[in-house]
């Protein structure tokens, strides 16, 4: 979860310094942050216990 994020978070950057267009990086930004939601509400809707095992 956390490398998806961090990932589209960093595409959103590079699309940012390459100086594109408003609507690009707004579309990257809105879509990164509709990922993080849905990514949340997977995650706390699937319990909470990690259930790891060594």
């Amino acid at each position: 979860m956390d490398t998806l994020i961090f990932g589209g978070l960093l595409a959103t950057l590079i699309a940012m310094c390459r100086d594109s267009s408003r609507v690009v990086v707004l579309g990257a930004w809105w879509l990164m942050f509709l990922a993080v939601i849905l990514l949340m509400a997977h995650h706390v809707t699937g319990g909470l216990a990690l259930t790891l095992s060594y």
